[in-house]
C-alpha cells in the first residue's frame, strides 16, 4: 500500500492483516516504485494525493512495465469529481475506493482483483501448454511431409509447405510405383489442430490406396470415405491426384473440388488448365452417386506442371485484388527459365511483396513438376 499519511496506512493495513494478507507499506511514490521492483507484490493500494510524486505518475511509471493483469491497482482517494478517477482509468487503474471506505468493500475489491489476475495466470499457463504441444503437432506434422522429392526420370519436383497457424489443413504427398508416380495436393476446410488431424487422415487414406494399387479415381473414393467416417461435422477437403508416367510423359488427373492442374508451356508461354468435376471430399457421400472422374494429356519437354492450394491464389493485395487475377501468371512468366528447386521461394518472397499483412490469412501449399527439356 502507498500513503503519505501513517494513520491512513494503520487504517488500511489492519483489515487487511486481520485476513492474514502480507501488507508492504511504502510512504511515497518514489518509495513505491522502489518497493514494487524489489518485492514484486500481487497488487497496489495507491493514494493519489501525494508529495514530490503523486499517485498518477506512479501508475503511469508503472504501467511502462506492467500490466492490469500483472499489478492490480487499486486507487484510493478522496476525490469527489468524477473527472479525477476517469482519469486514473485511463492511466491504467484497475479499480478505485473513495477514503471513507467501509472494511468489506475494500475486502472484496481486493479479493475480485486478485482473483482475476489468478484467472488470467491460469488462462497464460494454460497456452503456454498449448503452445508447446502445438509445438510438437508442428514438428509432426512436418514429418509426416515427404522428406525428399521422388526420383522421376525426366522430371525435377519441388514444393512449398507454409501453414497458417502452427499446424494447417493444406497437405501434399508423392507415391512411387515402378511404372507411374502419383502426387497428391489436397485443402482441408479450417485450419489448426483440426484441419492437421484431418490431413493425417487423407495421408493414410493416401498411402493404403498406393498399397492397393489403385486408380486416381478409386483413391479419392477412398480417401471422400475417409473424411466422410472420420472428419468432424461440416468439415470436408478438395483434392487433386495425378499419375505421371516417366517414359511416356501422359499424364492421369483425377480432381475433388479442387482448383485446376496448371501447365505452363514453357516453350510457347502459353498457360492451360485441367480438372475434371469433383465434389470435395466428405461432402455428400452418402448421395454421392457419379464416381471422380479421370482424364489425361500427354506432356512435353519444357512443360511445368503447377499444383497449389487456394492460400496462394487467394493472397489479397489489401485493395480487395487476389493474387491470381493479378500477378499468378506474371510471376510465372518472368521467372520461366527459372530452376525449380528455387521456385517455391521466390513465389513466397512474391506474395510477401503483393501482401501488405505480415501473416497470410490461409494454409500455402505447392508442388512443382518439371519435364526435363531432355529426350526420354
Amino acid at each position: 500500500m502507498v500513503d503519505d499519511d501513517s494513520i491512513n496506512r494503520k487504517i488500511l493495513a489492519k483489515p487487511l492483516l486481520q485476513h492474514h494478507y502480507e501488507v508492504i507499506e511504502a510512504v511515497n511514490g518514489l518509495d513505491a516504485l522502489s518497493k514494487v521492483s524489489e518485492e514484486n507484490p500481487d497488487m497496489l493500494l495507491l493514494d493519489l494525493m501525494m508529495p514530490e510524486m503523486d499517485g498518477y505518475s506512479v501508475l503511469q511509471h508503472l504501467r511502462k512495465t506492467k500490466s492490469q493483469v500483472e499489478l492490480p491497482i487499486i486507487l484510493i482517494t478522496a476525490m469527489h469529481d468524477s473527472q479525477d478517477i476517469v482519469k486514473g482509468f485511463h492511466l491504467g487503474a484497475n479499480d478505485y475506493l473513495q477514503k471513507n471506505f467501509n472494511k468489506e468493500e475494500l475486502l472484496a475489491r481486493i479479493e475480485s482483483a486478485l482473483q482475476i489476475k489468478s484467472f488470467h495466470s491460469q488462462l497464460k499457463e494454460r497456452n503456454n501448454i498449448i503452445e508447446k504441444e502445438l509445438d510438437i503437432a508442428r514438428l509432426i506434422q512436418i514429418n509426416i511431409l515427404p522428406k525428399k522429392s521422388p526420383f522421376l526420370p525426366g522430371f525435377v519436383v519441388s514444393s512449398l509447405y507454409v501453414p497458417m497457424d502452427k499446424v494447417g489443413g493444406d497437405f501434399f504427398d508423392y507415391e512411387e510405383e515402378e511404372e507411374y508416380c502419383d502426387f497428391l495436393i489436397a485443402d482441408v476446410s479450417g485450419h489448426g489442430v483440426p484441419g492437421a488431424l484431418l490431413a493425417t487422415v487423407l495421408k493414410m487414406s493416401f498411402q493404403y490406396a498406393h498399397t492397393l494399387k489403385l486408380s486416381p479415381t478409386d483413391t479419392l473414393k477412398l480417401m471422400d470415405q475417409s473424411v466422410s467416417e472420420r472428419g468432424a461435422l461440416g468439415m470436408f477437403a478438395t483434392a487433386m491426384i495425378l499419375r505421371i508416367f516417366p517414359k511416356t510423359g501422359l499424364v492421369e488427373y483425377s480432381n475433388a473440388g479442387h482448383h485446376p492442374l496448371l501447365l505452363h508451356r514453357r516453350t510457347e508461354n502459353i498457360f492451360l488448365e485441367f480438372s475434371t468435376p469433383g465434389i470435395p471430399l466428405g461432402l455428400n457421400y452418402e448421395l454421392k452417386r457419379k464416381p471422380f472422374l479421370k482424364s489425361e494429356f500427354t506432356l512435353v519437354p519444357g512443360d511445368r506442371l503447377i499444383l497449389c492450394t487456394d492460400g496462394i491464389l487467394e493472397t489479397t493485395d489489401g485493395q480487395g485484388s487476389d493474387y491470381d487475377s493479378l500477378r499468378w501468371k506474371d510471376f510465372l512468366s518472368e521467372n520461366i527459365e527459372c530452376k525449380t528447386e528455387v521456385l517455391p521461394n521466390l513465389l513466397l518472397k512474391d506474395l510477401y511483396t503483393f501482401t501488405p499483412s505480415a501473416n497470410f490469412n490461409d494454409d500455402l501449399a505447392l508442388l512443382v513438376i518439371d519435364f526435363d527439356k531432355k529426350e526420354l
